[in-house]
């Protein structure tokens, strides 16, 4: 299980990465450039800290944290003999440090929320929700927003949750414990905030800006004892991208900001679908931002003397709150008319002149909403320029399986999860997740194979089959192209999945256990294909 102090890691999200030469890179260009999260050091910032104001007010009712300036009023804290991060200057630690920053001091003053509520329409949402569907060979989605947050000693987090959560739920209570000693402002903790009803809300979440807003009350830290936050970051939990979240924090505090928005250098193609800003080119202060603009829209936040590929900024969906700033823009009193942070939240922030701040991240990133994207992303996990890099460390669940074991098995560009066990077959530019097996006589090219729920090795596959039990995994002589195989399933031998008509859409899911979309095809969840199967 994964300790939650901060500076600590969990395992890497790759237990075996097999690679051979290759001719060039995928769509001719590196998968991942830019400085953050390649190793490449970032200049020196003045460090800024900043210390929690007692509240002012002495006498009669308080006000509440959206009719007022100031802060909560202070707690006295018992601190450790010891720093709790230490250990964030291990050589193994993964990600650049900026030894100007104090991360003991943002797992005191910041807390994180992550979206993780959002209901997507793609095969793999049919039985969880987005954030909680693998990724790679050993994590989840959800991992990538919660290893951000940790690399940067922000260990205090709260996960909304509420389209399909019981897997997502089950596997943040699992993965991340939470750890109380040492003092109140050094308990760290990963929260559900699950949707429920209320004395006052009876309906379902809104939007992003509607469900933050119902749980202000928690997201205060009143009932802990902890110093208050002085700031709140909010992000996506369906997308990949490493970022240094206590640098995107820094940025935000020296300029003084209400709000900072991350935001990533996208073509015209791409930042019609997202949210877009128009900058200062000096200051990053963002002076339009709008959600879905139209082409006529764009055309006015066109960056001058850049790239054609990075020719607009995309909101990331990963927002720096001051608190006194949130709480005023998500009041009580606003929340008909505001649901939305892109929508709403932010264009409200415009209209009363606050500051807005673009912050310019130029790594990988890499937005999940559909399952061509889920399947892109994974590919560019098993590339050589993978965006999270096996000397990352990534937050994730502990493993109690034993290692992935290749027998007579050619493995090209292909990451396997432990507990796999590939015998006889050919895997090329590929993803096998935990305990998935692959049969003799076998080839899987451009697939995905999400993780099985059991590990086997072949002597109990062999005792169970011959009871007539059903094992997971893929069988003897099959091939499988641009094929997702989703967790639990069975597909016989001689099966072919091959999609030679270049089907784009089909929906088999009840009748034949796969569906089709983008032309990718999906083998569903606890689905069993028969042998001699062609698809």
């Amino acid at each position: 299980m994964q300790s939650l102090q901060a500076g600590v890691t969990g395992r890497m999200p790759v237990s075996f990465q097999c690679t051979r030469p290759k001719h060039g890179v995928r769509g001719g260009t590196p998968i991942c450039s830019g400085a953050e999260g390649t190793g490449a050091s970032r200049p020196r910032t003045t460090p800024v800290s900043r210390a929690t104001p007692a509240q002012k007010n002495r006498g009669g009712a308080d006000p509440k944290p959206w009719e007022t300036d100031q802060l909560p009023q202070g707690r006295r804290v018992l601190q450790p003999a010891e720093p709790l991060m230490a250990s964030i200057d291990d050589p193994s630690f993964g990600r650049p440090i900026n030894p100007s920053i104090d991360r003991e001091e943002l797992s005191r003053t910041v807390r994180a929320v992550i979206l993780a509520g959002g209901e997507a329409k793609n095969p793999l949402t049919r039985s969880r929700a987005m954030p909680a569907v693998p990724l790679g060979s050993s994590l989840m989605m959800i991992d990538v927003p919660i290893s951000n947050c940790m690399s940067a000693g922000i260990n205090k987090i709260y996960v909304l949750t509420q389209f399909q959560s019981h897997t997502l739920n089950s596997h943040l209570t699992s993965a991340y414990p939470p750890v109380r000693f040492g003092g109140p402002d050094h308990q760290a903790w990963v929260d559900v905030l699950a949707a429920q009803q209320t004395v006052t809300e009876k309906d379902w979440y809104q939007g992003s800006a509607d469900a933050v807003r119902r749980n202000i009350n928690e997201l205060m830290d009143e009932a802990r004892g902890v110093t208050p936050a002085t700031e709140y970051v909010i992000l996506s939990g369906a997308a990949v991208y490493t970022m240094d979240v206590a640098q995107l924090v820094a940025e935000h505090r020296a300029k003084g900001a209400d709000i900072t928005i991350a935001m990533h250098p996208v073509s015209e193609a791409d930042a019609s679908g997202k949210g877009v800003a128009k900058v200062h080119n000096s200051s990053n202060r963002v002076l339009k931002f709008e959600e879905k603009p139209s082409k006529a829209s764009l055309e006015g936040m066109r960056r001058e003397g850049v790239d054609d590929d990075s020719r607009y900024l995309a909101n990331m969906g990963v927002y720096v709150f001051r608190r006194e700033a949130l709480f005023r823009l998500l009041s009580p009193a606003k929340k008909q008319a505001i649901t939305h942070i892109g929508h709403h939240v932010v264009p409200n922030a415009l209209a009363q002149e606050m500051k807005v701040y673009a912050y310019l991240h130029d790594g990988y990133w890499h937005d999940v909403s559909s399952l061509k994207d889920f399947y892109e992303t994974n590919l560019d996990l098993s590339d050589e320029d993978s965006p999270i890099k096996s000397d990352m460390s990534v937050a994730a669940r502990g493993s109690m399986l034993p290692p992935a074991q290749l027998h007579d098995a050619d493995i090209t560009r292909t990451i396997v999860g432990d507990g796999a066990v590939l015998v006889g077959c050919t895997v090329s530019n590929s993803v096998v997740g935990e305990s998935v097996y692959i049969g003799r006589g076998s080839v899987v090219e451009d697939s995905l194979l999400l993780r099985n729920s059991y590990w086997a090795s072949d002597k109990l596959r062999g005792e169970a089959q011959r009871r007539g039990e059903r094992v997971y995994g893929v069988g003897e002589n099959c091939h499988l192209r641009k094929v997702v195989v989703d967790e639990n399933t069975t597909i016989g031998n001689n099966v072919k999945i091959l999609n030679k008509d270049n089907v784009q859409e089909c929906d088999r899911a009840d009748s034949d256990g796969y569906m089709i979309q983008d032309g990718i095809v999906v083998v569903m969840r606890n689905a069993s294909i028969p042998d001699n199967t062609v698809i």
